[in-house]
């Protein structure tokens, strides 16, 4: 494609739209969320920087939910301000299509998409983590997930449909304080092993001072221990000192290994499944809602900035809703995760493909 005058013209005109709209809505969510979050804040006796840190490492978990309505906004009032002032039509008229118009508008959505997708990746999750972990410690005063050499609150999934609790567990030493081990099949459990301690002698699990329980059909049977080895575990104390993080706050990476894991013990996974896909599909939103609003801006009724407005948060709003209830589908298995994910994205996108489709008409 040779770049032309009107490219840069179009271009600058939109990434300027675009910057302008990730600036309000973010201030627009930042001043939803703190008037959500006030009495939290006020009943903790929080500090006034702790607020500030939180929703500064909010920043780009926001960012990335916001630019798909920034980009859309930014082409629906980039293009309308084109057709409103004639120059549109004199694009057209030289021979020029909508499609060639727009093509800067949908390239540099097609890029932040891209964008978007390594943002998630690396940068969001690590900054997800930081502003949960300011929110629990700082703020509201709880125990912090791990330290250096403590893990409170322990929970992991381990395999053969197998779930590890303990109150705590000493890193350095490989020691689990008041540990609970379940063992399931399917759905109906088993065994249930409670002891005061665990620690690991260099080759397996040593359990001491508890009881094992195991649930039969003619009833439960308890037998309790002084020191009960336990060599069928197969998690090593490296396994259990993983940090615990919750899906939204993983990486593809991360989340792909989690799902792995909980598939070996048994466990359902199209709800990971769903959140493993969008990771995905919603980056990919910037560039369907550039194609929606290059459709728009071209009608032979001339948006005004206030329709325009209206019609992004009209769309926006439609969208999100969609998008929701195709997660929840997938995540309760309805649907299969795949489309629960992509759902919202191949509806909006045929939207999107038929009204560009009459618009260049």
């Amino acid at each position: 494609m040779i770049v032309r005058i009107h490219d840069r013209y179009v271009l600058n005109g939109f990434l300027r739209n675009v910057l302008i709209g990730l600036i309000a809505f973010t201030v627009i969510y930042v001043t939803v969320d703190l008037t959500e979050e006030t009495d939290n804040f006020l009943d903790h006796s929080a500090k006034l920087s702790h607020v500030v840190l939180y929703y500064l490492y909010k920043i780009p978990w926001i960012l990335a939910l916001i630019l798909p309505v920034s980009v859309l906004l930014a082409t629906v009032f980039s293009l309308g301000k084109l057709a409103r002032e004639n120059e549109l039509t004199a694009f057209i008229a030289s021979g020029t299509s909508l499609n060639r118009v727009a093509m800067p508008i949908l390239i540099a959505s097609f890029l932040l998409s891209l964008l978007t997708i390594v943002f998630g990746e690396t940068l969001v999750p690590k900054t997800n983590r930081k502003s949960e972990e300011i929110m629990l410690v700082e703020i509201e005063k709880k125990k912090a997930r791990s330290s250096n050499r403590f893990k409170n609150n322990l929970h992991y999934q381990g395999e053969g449909n197998r779930v590890y609790y303990a109150d705590k567990y000493d890193l350095r030493l490989s020691v689990l304080m008041g540990v609970v081990v379940q063992e399931y099949e399917e759905s109906k459990l088993t065994r249930r092993i409670d002891a005061k301690k665990a620690f690991w002698d260099g080759a397996r699990w040593v359990f001491m001072n508890g009881a094992v329980r195991e649930f039969l059909e003619l009833g439960e049977k308890i037998t309790t221990f002084d020191r009960l080895p336990m060599p069928e575990l197969p998690e090593r104390p490296e396994d259990l000192a993983k940090e615990e993080i919750e899906p939204e706050e993983m990486n593809y990476t991360e989340l792909k290994d989690h799902i792995e894991k909980v598939r070996r013990s048994g466990g359902p996974v199209d709800k990971y499944l769903v959140d493993l896909y969008f990771k995905f599909s919603f980056p990919f939103t910037s560039l369907i809602f550039a194609v929606i609003g290059a459709a728009l801006s071209s009608a032979k009724r001339k948006p005004s900035m206030a329709t325009g407005f209206g019609l992004t948060l009209f769309i926006s709003f439609s969208y999100y809703g969609i998008l929701r209830i195709g997660q929840a589908l997938g995540h309760s298995g309805v649907i299969q995760p795949l489309f629960g994910a992509w759902m919202g994205n191949i509806i909006f996108l045929a939207i999107g493909g038929m009204l560009l489709y009459r618009a260049n008409r």
